[in-house]
């Protein structure tokens, strides 16, 4: 009689103690994985500077620059501890910034950063740095006309003086993008039944050699924006596309009641954040999307807020719209990420872009360079 072999006794314990075991490691590997890879919360940084909110503040040239009694102060947007500060003997009544050219001016005196004082004919009404050139706009005390003068960074006059016997000069700045040096005017001939406006530019590289754009008689003209291939120039009914080469229109988009509020381009789409023009809605917000061709292949987009808006501006590929308690953040394509709004520590009176990650935050009194942290 065969003996019968006895069954493996199944030992549950350590079966469940290895199930346990498997789970704690592959709870841990998760845990690793999540750490690594999730989304962190965004975050606001902030840093008081020294400047009352109702000084005469500027950003240009990767700078904030501001006045006080005593001192030219610029504070660099990308690291406040590279901030420069230049003793003014004399109080001013403007300046003019860019990355390479600081110039302080008052009555008809000019004076670039490290050369003499110059005294200008004329008294004058402000000034714009570009990379290698400063332009000063003065007004003539006789007879009322607008002229520019250009100089080279080593303070000496560049070519004669830009008049404009019958128009004003109402903005004017320079464009040094893809290294160009382009000093761009935008004039009102006022001598007509009707304004009519004028846009300029005198390429600095080329020896101020000038182009000019047809006449817009039935608007203004308030902003101008450059990409490598194109100007657009921004008026109070349309966006028109010019080719820099020639000066030929491309097309024009109407944005009749809207006023821009800042522009962004990449991969051949220059994107425009608007706002109602006027005081009324002030919790909506357009994005238009125009194409760098020959059609503008036009996307438009309504952003409804919940809350008043501060302020609103385009940053890190979305929009950020500043409130008087937070800071909301939008996609391009119209879309809230809930977790990525961050409450305010101070309340907002109004809020200035200074770079794709920061705002000053102005409140009350107080001034804040605010960094968003993600």
């Amino acid at each position: 009689m065969n003996e019968a072999k006895a069954k493996p006794r199944i030992n549950f314990l350590r079966l469940i103690l290895f199930a346990l075991v498997a789970i704690v490691l592959s709870g841990g590997v998760f845990a690793v994985f999540y750490l690594m890879f999730r989304q962190r919360d965004a975050s606001l940084t902030y840093e008081k500077l020294d400047i009352d909110a109702n000084m005469d503040y500027h950003v240009s040239g990767g700078y904030l620059t501001y006045a006080s009694a005593t001192d030219l102060i610029q504070v660099n947007t990308s690291d406040t501890k590279k901030s420069i500060v230049t003793n003014l003997p004399t109080a001013i009544d403007g300046f003019g910034v860019s990355s390479t050219i600081t110039a302080v001016y008052a009555g008809s005196n000019l004076q670039l950063r490290n050369f003499k004082t110059l005294t200008l004919n004329g008294t004058i009404r402000g000034v714009a740095c570009g990379g290698s050139h400063c332009a000063a706009l003065r007004t003539n005390e006789v007879n009322g006309l607008d002229s520019i003068v250009v100089f080279n960074a080593s303070a000496e006059a560049v070519g004669n003086p830009i008049d404009f016997s019958e128009s004003k000069v109402v903005n004017f700045g320079f464009e040094t993008g893809y290294g160009r040096e382009l000093l761009w005017v935008i004039c009102v001939n006022t001598q007509a039944s009707l304004p009519v406006t004028t846009v300029r530019l005198y390429d600095y590289n080329n020896g101020g050699a000038m182009s000019y754009f047809p006449s817009f008689y039935e608007q203004s003209i308030e902003r101008v924006y450059f990409t490598e291939d194109s100007v657009f120039l921004i008026g109070t009914e349309d966006i028109v596309r010019y080719n820099l080469d020639s000066s030929r229109e491309r097309y024009r988009v109407g944005i009749y009641g809207k006023e821009v509020m800042d522009v962004a381009f990449s991969s051949g789409t220059v994107r425009f954040l608007l706002k109602p023009r006027g005081s009324s809605n002030e919790h909506i917000l357009y994005t238009l999307a125009l194409a760098e061709a020959d059609a503008p292949n036009t996307t438009m987009l309504t952003v409804y807020v919940g809350e008043n808006i501060v302020n609103a501006f385009l940053q890190s590929n979305g929009i950020r719209i500043v409130t008087r308690t937070r800071m909301i953040s939008y996609t391009y394509s119209g879309k809230n990420s809930p977790s990525a709004d961050i409450e305010l520590e101070y309340p907002a009176d109004a809020a200035l872009k200074l770079n794709d990650s920061s705002f000053l935050l102005v409140s009350g009194d107080d001034c804040y360079f605010t960094k968003r942290e993600s």
